[in-house]
């Protein structure tokens, strides 16, 4: 998940996206593809008005969607960069993907507010977290996430004793 970077005057967690991992879901992305294959391509249709073309039609459309989805995991999911610089005095958050250009946004470590832990709540899994540094402004950055509680726990400790260190 994070890699952090860190040297007297600054700290780097880097949530990147592998490329095994981008691949990985270009390749799963074709599985689903076999279901409008063996379903309207390769039967014979004699005619396309009945119920059972119908229950295919819906089946395929189905898979064809989780294609997609796969595909946009494979290229637009990002790869993200919290660097934080006392020497500059700046908090600098990056984030690119295959389809996303790289973009930086930077704003004071004065305007940092707090350092929390954001929890998302997941329908049919357990929760996954995020450092949160909430900015003055109302305005917030998020790492990468993690499955793992005591992990980011660690990273908010870890950041929270190199922002309190003196630069």
């Amino acid at each position: 998940m994070a890699i952090k970077v860190e040297d007297h005057d600054s700290l780097e967690i880097n949530s990147p996206m592998r490329t095994g991992q981008r691949v990985l879901f270009a390749g799963l992305s074709l599985f689903p593809l076999l279901a409008p294959y063996e379903l309207i391509l390769r039967i014979d249709w004699q005619s396309y008005f009945n119920l059972p073309f119908l229950f295919a039609a819906v089946i395929s459309a189905g898979a064809i969607a989780l294609s997609a989805f796969l595909i946009w995991a494979a290229i637009a999911g990002l790869s993200s960069s919290i660097r934080i610089d006392k020497t500059q005095g700046e908090i600098s958050y990056s984030a690119s993907a295959p389809i996303v250009p790289l973009r930086t946004s930077k704003y004071s470590i004065a305007s940092i507010e707090r350092v929390q832990i954001a929890v998302t709540e997941w329908s049919d899994s357990s929760p996954s977290y995020q450092m949160e540094f909430v900015l003055a402004g109302g305005k917030s950055i998020r790492s990468g996430s993690s499955w793992l509680r005591p992990e980011m726990d660690a990273l908010v400790e870890r950041v929270i004793s190199f922002l309190a260190k003196p630069g």
